[in-house]
């Protein structure tokens, strides 16, 4: 496996601690994001262009799609369609919300995390719940890396120095 030079942001935190609501942040400090969130909403999680605007249904409770992610049934199509828009982005801030258990078994956003990865001149901002951040770290062979981690306030997060990539030289 190949191991990675480039600098990632990883916020962290458990489930419903914020880690969108802080990517939404980021992505809005950023002069031109690309990439995307995925927005709880009810039974569902819809997924949100960054550059587009776009919101499609990512996910939901309900049967509707046959691929079963834990809980929640999965369009393919729509992980698809978001894999290969990300796959040709060769630069600037990318943020992909959120890479988890999906991933780590190979599907969802994992074929575009290796690219993007690779590319030196990308970057990557991910989410990741606090209890698959060193599995994530290790499957993908992160060598450089920083985190901010959420919590359950969630309010008045500071940026640690270098955090935000307009603060590195």
């Amino acid at each position: 496996m190949h191991s990675w030079q480039m600098s990632c942001r990883i916020v962290t935190g458990g489930r419903g601690e914020g880690k969108t609501t802080l990517m939404k942040e980021l992505a809005l400090r950023s002069q031109k994001p690309q990439g995307f969130l995925s927005i709880h909403e009810n039974d569902s999680y819809n997924l949100f262009d960054l550059v587009t605007g776009e919101k499609v249904l990512l996910m939901t409770e309900r049967p509707l799609f046959s691929f079963r992610v834990g809980r929640f049934y999965a369009d393919q199509y729509v992980f698809s369609k978001a894999v290969e828009t990300l796959v040709t982005i060769e630069s600037g801030d990318v943020f992909i919300d959120e890479i988890g258990a999906l991933e780590l078994s190979g599907g969802g956003f994992d074929r575009a995390l290796r690219i993007l990865l690779s590319r030196d001149a990308v970057a990557l901002t991910i989410s990741v719940r606090d209890s698959n951040l060193q599995r994530v770290i290790s499957a993908y062979s992160i060598q450089s890396y920083s985190t901010l981690s959420v919590g359950a306030s969630g309010a008045g997060v500071s940026f640690p120095p270098g955090f935000l990539h307009k603060d590195n030289p």
